[in-house]
């Protein structure tokens, strides 16, 4: 159930004869909750009761809430970041105006009398707050960075106890064998851990190769 928003509810209140008043807290012991299916019943009531009044009190969403502040994220990674702004530009389309609930009651004898209505529509969104997404964000990419370092170790295991490594004594070789090496069908899922290639002197694959010769050649003279 859509609550509808104020403008349209002070509308509603005066074409019934009663005069809308807006309240920003309620604080009353003495509360009645009537049963009604919605916001008509409860004008309805009220004008043929003879209240001259119905007052109203809403709740909303606040945006800060569920958008991840820049401050929190500004050193992380591109990545990261892009992944970020999505859900914030996402939050963003969301009409917080619209409300969270809604409160209508009368006066008799210093008694309230009224009716709650609720719809939490974000919630049916499965929307997040800003505390819990950051979170959620920040466990995927901690689980993404730990299987690329498994699988950097793999690859780097790999070339490392290959037959012809040895024999890859400058950068250009180097280059080539591992290009050559990611072409085999079973060692393609190893290709995002060096893309883009670049070339024999600069780039991904130089970065890679380098320092797993440098491992190499440690594993060498320590046996």
């Amino acid at each position: 159930m859509t609550i509808i928003k104020n403008e349209e509810l002070v509308k509603r209140i005066i074409n019934n004869n009663l005069a809308p008043i807006k309240v920003s807290d309620i604080k009353m012991s003495n509360q009645v909750y009537l049963d009604f299916d919605g916001i008509e019943g409860f004008i309805n009531y009220a004008n043929e009761a003879s209240f001259k009044s119905v007052y109203y009190y809403y709740t909303y969403y606040n945006i800060e809430d569920y958008k991840i502040p820049f401050e929190w994220y500004n050193e992380y990674s591109k990545e990261f970041k892009n992944e970020v702004q999505l859900h914030n530009q996402y939050i963003e389309s969301f009409d917080f105006d619209s409300p969270k609930s809604l409160t209508l009651f009368v006066l008799e004898n210093g008694i309230f009398i009224g009716v709650h209505l609720i719809e939490p529509w974000l919630e049916k969104q499965s929307i997040r707050t800003a505390d819990d997404t950051i979170e959620m964000i920040d466990g995927k990419f901690n689980e993404i960075k730990s299987q690329r370092q498994d699988d950097e170790n793999k690859l780097r295991n790999i070339v490392i106890n290959h037959p012809e490594f040895r024999y890859c004594k400058n950068q250009e070789i180097r280059y080539w064998f591992l290009v050559n090496l990611l072409k085999n069908e079973d060692m393609e899922k190893y290709r995002y851990l060096v893309e883009p290639y670049g070339i024999p002197h600069n780039g991904n694959i130089k970065m890679f190769m380098d320092k797993t010769w440098s491992l190499f050649k440690e594993t060498e003279l320590k046996s």
